[in-house]
């Protein structure tokens, strides 16, 4: 995907397309920010604040930059528990989701959002990558997604290919 067809390139492209993953994914952030209401468009999402203004988002980076200032977690801590009170899809993934191969860097970084094992893996990396702009931590975490799904962040920072 080059862009000349107006689609912009993702790298999480693989994990969140579809229209039902974007729709889990609205309905997971909007249970973490406050003030607005993202909805799933085609090709991404749109962010809409009380006052009727719209922001839309092609991609994942573009949609968690919407919702940066309007995120009410500051602790992964905060985070994790909220996103357990966030009931799973009603239908079942298969898992079969293609991830994307990274390297964990460095001495064992801490695993955060470790008791949320409900969530199918594109609902869980929108919610860590909120948090890696929106917690407050030093050094850098990780987060399992599923067997052998795995990702980094550094403070205002999610590691990816």
């Amino acid at each position: 995907m080059c862009g000349a067809c107006g689609v912009k390139p993702d790298w999480a492209g693989p994990i969140v397309a579809g229209p039902l993953r974007r729709r889990d994914i609205a309905r997971c952030l909007n249970a973490l920010v406050s003030n607005v209401k993202v909805s799933e468009i085609s090709r991404g999402w749109m962010v809409k604040k009380p006052t009727g203004a719209s922001t839309p988002a092609q991609t994942l980076d573009e949609l968690i930059q919407a919702l940066i200032p309007q995120a009410r977690h500051r602790s992964w801590e905060e985070l994790e528990q909220a996103l357990l009170n966030i009931p799973a899809p009603q239908r079942i993934e298969d898992g079969s989701s293609p991830w994307l191969s990274t390297d964990i860097q460095g001495d064992n970084p801490p695993e955060v959002l470790t008791k949320v094992k409900h969530l199918p893996a594109h609902m869980k990396l929108a919610a860590f990558a909120l948090g890696a702009h929106t917690c407050a931590f030093e050094g850098a975490v990780t987060a399992t997604f599923g067997e052998g799904q795995h990702l980094q962040a550094h403070p205002g920072h999610l590691s990816h290919p």
